[in-house]
């Protein structure tokens, strides 16, 4: 895939590719894929992730080939260490393990690395460069000294089993990053699952429902994040703006203590249709065009009304939704 495909330009080919192409589902991977695949599906299901991003979703570049603007983070846990491990253009690791700075690793491989929730996709393994590691300074990320891993391979899971917000990359909790950054945190944590609702086989309908332990844990670690940032925000520690799916434009003014024209919440995804973005699965199959919509105009309205209300200064002009006019039929 072409980085430019990432970072702007390509709406209309993204909502034809997630609205028409399933990833992970027993119709995407067919006969030919389970007989392929083997016993990849029972025991490496996140490198059989990964080799459906490349090949139906057309992830086929590598890791160095993301561009230098935006920076691109993507973050897994180590099975290893235990810490955030993350991937970017010039480097990968962490900093118990250790740093790489030429990271020659698949698009597909990091992503899939990103989204491998314990024990549903389970573990992506990758082998590891013998030379070229790091030990670094784990406040300036700095390179100090060389060293050799003990281990050649390792497993890398979901980046939310460690911090789901991924803030980490960018602001510590109390210190204040760049004075020039206004960080943007982007919550699309959906309710804890009801009790016994999520199965150990639903993978294979293209559903990411992982296991109750998980989704208690990463829901309180995400509340926990989320409270310090809003806190160190509300301080001026840092400058930014917490975005959550599920908070309507009705939400965010009874919390201001704002009176709107009730003819106004015409021009907005009502209550109703809200709770439906924030209720929508984590699925690995394709959306319908009507729930794609849903969520792009969910996630553009939370911006906007956040952003006018809280930092009107650099953001004084609401905008409104405007409808796709090359979405799907």
């Amino acid at each position: 895939m072409d980085p430019a495909f990432l970072t702007g330009g390509h709406s209309g080919a993204l909502r034809n590719l997630l609205t028409t192409v399933d990833l992970f589902t027993v119709g995407a991977i067919g006969w030919r894929g389970l007989l392929r695949f083997n016993r990849r599906i029972l025991t490496h299901r996140a490198s059989v992730l990964a080799d459906l991003l490349a090949e139906r979703w057309g992830v086929t570049g590598r890791v160095r080939d993301l561009p230098e603007k935006p920076a691109w983070l993507i973050n897994t846990t180590s099975l290893q260490s235990g810490k955030c491990w993350r991937f970017s253009a010039r480097e990968m690791g962490d900093w118990v393990f250790g740093r790489h700075y030429a990271p020659d690793i698949r698009l597909a491989d990091a992503a899939a690395a990103s989204a491998a929730v314990p024990y549903v996709l389970g573990a992506l393994w990758i082998d590891l460069p013998k030379e070229g590691w790091f030990q670094t300074d784990p406040a300036t990320r700095k390179p100090m000294k060389r060293t050799q891993p003990d281990v050649t391979r390792i497993g890398l899971w979901d980046g939310g089993v460690y911090e789901n917000l991924g803030l980490e990359a960018v602001y510590k909790p109390g210190k204040a990053p760049d004075p020039a950054a206004f960080i943007i945190c982007s919550d699309a944590s959906g309710p804890v699952p009801a009790y016994g609702s999520a199965s150990p086989l639903s993978i294979f309908k293209g559903r990411l429902a992982g296991p109750r332990l998980f989704d208690i844990a990463s829901d309180q670690i995400r509340a926990l994040r989320s409270r310090m940032f809003i806190r160190d925000v509300a301080a001026k520690i840092v400058t930014g703006a917490l975005f959550k799916m599920g908070v309507s434009v009705r939400d965010v003014d009874i919390k201001e203590g704002r009176s709107r024209d009730e003819r106004e919440y015409d021009g907005f995804l009502n209550d109703e249709e809200v709770r439906a973005a924030l209720g929508h699965p984590t699925d690995l199959k394709a959306m319908t065009p009507a729930a794609f919509e849903r969520i792009a105009r969910h996630g553009f309205e939370v911006a906007d009304t956040v952003l006018t209300t809280h930092s009107a200064a650099l953001f004084p002009r609401t905008l409104r939704w405007r409808p796709s006019t090359d979405r799907m039929p």
